[in-house]
């Protein structure tokens, strides 16, 4: 994606099923991309890399939780895939992959 920060990054940094380093989530801190990252991974079922400032382990719990709540309707442009995004999102919410307290309460309310 044009303008990501992962642009121009080596590659296997942030891919395959466990990222190298702590630290490669929060590259996408202030990424203008990074929403539509996070939801493109989450309705792709994306399980490797970093994606959206998620890890891959962290994005399966999300997917688990969103597709329980939706049951059989689509994810994609789901007003609850919308919510998780825009509050995983939030400027200076951020966590780098980490649970934060109040994501389960987005993604079940």
């Amino acid at each position: 994606m044009r303008g990501a920060h992962c642009v121009k990054r080596d590659p296997r940094a942030l891919s395959g099923p466990r990222p190298r380093g702590a630290d490669s989530p929060r590259l996408c801190r202030g990424c203008p991309v990074q929403p539509t990252c996070l939801g493109w991974a989450l309705v792709s079922g994306a399980d490797q890399g970093v994606l959206g400032g998620t890890e891959p382990g962290y994005r399966h719990g999300l997917r688990a939780r969103l597709q329980q709540r939706l049951g059989s309707r689509p994810m994609a442009g789901s007003p609850e895939l919308a919510d998780v995004v825009r509050a995983y999102s939030q400027p200076g919410r951020h966590t780098a992959g980490k649970r934060r307290p109040d994501q389960r309460d987005a993604v079940t309310r």
